[in-house]
């Protein structure tokens, strides 16, 4: 178990069936929670439940058993936990242990409305709240997905819900009783497709005092490769009206890869960390994995950093090196020369590579994961300011006509790289976590080279490490 092929050995994935967005993820006692939607008798998509898993370290996951299940009200879609410590909501039963509770969206029939559930033994155990739905449906036939936090300046609970292709803020003393706040998005980002699993936060911009909230919202499709993507929103929140500091026209992606959405952020915890579902809803159904189907992105630190007196979200994975297993290079110089590839044999495909750039005369470099005929490619493009990641011919592609793709984000300058290849899945960070890719891909073959090259010049890299990483299922 938890060996099969394809099967990411440092990513969280269920044992078995099928798995999409991360929900109800917070922090209590020492635990991280990830819940997620979950069908645990298929692996396609189906009517969903919450899955849970818990983490003492961000790596190391132990399933639990299925936390909510569909009911009267329809199936369990996406939401959001908090530890209600002050016990606003009066759904507190232990001296023990503070009462988590769980807001989520109810899918009925066409009607989608929110209501909540609690626990009050650390998420092993969960009651629906009799009085569900704690908001109804207004007429509005997408309205899901609720993020939930504490406002300290407001002191109220402040709820971001997707309806439709904007997003609509609540607000409550209690978790129960919710009062409409404002609307925001629909002059603003990219619309090309619903908008779902929001995320309001507020981020330490990098070297300043400064602090800004980030609006954090998928959507599906409208990507800039194709499908699902995440954009996010950087302004200021004043307990009721979220204000974009952004021209309306402006759209901030925060991953140009393909497999990377409705992404979230743990809550109660000190600094803001969030996870995505490694994957397309433009194949997320046909991928060739059995007997699970998808699996979470490496949990990312979350902050802004001032680019050229533009924000920017960065993310840092967070650090994997306790699951080092072998060191292939450690702090390296490499010269690549047009025409003179280099390569590094591979013992397996999970491995984490980092190189800093001295120089850079190519037109163009490429880092590619060689089989022998098979090859996945990232091109880093000087001419075009682009990173390029090619993975028409990178194994498995035929299940769907929408996989085999070359897919694109541009960049300005390429300073330093970290790239986190599991098995089925890259993780590219560029810039220190300035400019971030997320691909799958499917290796039929077992051995794999790395291969360094350029064109029309060469490129000069220092601090190249690369380091095995041990599975986390042992």
């Amino acid at each position: 178990m938890y060996d099969e092929q394809f099967r990411q050995q440092f990513h969280f994935s269920p044992k078995e069936k099928w798995m999409n967005d991360p929900n109800g993820m917070v922090y209590y006692k020492g635990e991280y929670h990830l819940f997620y939607q979950y069908h645990p008798h298929s692996s396609v998509w189906g009517p969903m439940h919450w899955g849970h898993a818990v983490s003492k370290d961000l790596m190391h996951w132990e399933e639990l058993q299925i936390a909510l299940y569909p009911d009267e009200l329809g199936q369990i879609f996406s939401g959001s936990a908090v530890i209600d410590k002050e016990n606003t909501s009066g759904l507190r039963t232990s001296d023990e242990e503070d009462v988590m509770v769980a807001i989520f969206t109810h899918h009925g029939e066409d009607n989608e409305k929110q209501s909540i559930a609690y626990s009050n033994d650390r998420g092993r155990t969960w009651t629906k709240y009799r009085g569900n739905p704690v908001i109804e449906n207004p007429g509005i036939k997408d309205f899901r997905d609720p993020k939930v936090f504490w406002h300290e300046q407001s002191q109220k609970w402040i709820m971001s819900l997707a309806c439709g292709d904007q997003i609509q803020f609540y607000g409550s003393p209690n978790l129960i009783d919710w009062t409409f706040l404002s609307t925001f998005g629909s002059e603003y980002g990219a619309h090309g497709g619903v908008w779902e699993c929001p995320d309001l936060i507020q981020l330490e911009v990098e070297g300043e005092k400064e602090k800004k909230w980030v609006l954090i919202v998928s959507i599906n499709p409208g990507g800039p490769n194709g499908g699902s993507v995440v954009q996010y929103f950087i302004g200021d929140f004043d307990g009721e009206v979220f204000t974009c500091n952004n021209e309306k026209e402006t759209v901030k992606w925060a991953d140009f890869g393909r497999d990377f959405y409705a992404a979230v952020t743990w809550s109660n915890v000190r600094e803001p960390v969030w996870i995505g579902w490694m994957s397309n809803w433009q194949y997320a159904n046909q991928v060739p994995t059995d007997p699970y189907r998808s699996v979470m992105s490496i949990p990312r630190k979350l902050k802004l950093r001032r680019h050229n007196s533009e924000l920017k979200l960065v993310q840092i994975p967070i650090d994997l090196s306790s699951l080092y297993e072998n060191t292939i290079l450690l702090n390296e110089n490499l010269t690549i020369q047009p025409l003179e590839p280099r390569q590094i044999e591979l013992s397996e495909l999970q491995v984490m590579i980092e190189a800093k750039i001295k120089e850079n005369n190519s037109s163009s470099f490429t880092l590619t994961l060689r089989g022998e005929r098979e090859h996945l490619q990232i091109e880093f493009d000087r001419v075009r300011e682009e990173v390029r990641v090619d993975r028409t011919n990178s194994g498995h592609v035929s299940f769907s006509e929408q996989f085999a793709s070359v897919d694109r984000m541009p960049l300005e300058q390429l300073n330093d790289f970290k790239l986190v290849v599991d098995n089925s899945s890259i993780e590219l960070f560029v810039n220190q976590g300035s400019d971030v890719m997320t691909e799958l891909f499917y290796p039929s073959e077992q051995n794999y080279t790395l291969e360094w090259n350029a064109k029309d010049g060469e490129v000069m890299l220092s601090n190249v490490s690369i380091h095995d990483i041990e599975s986390i299922w042992k």
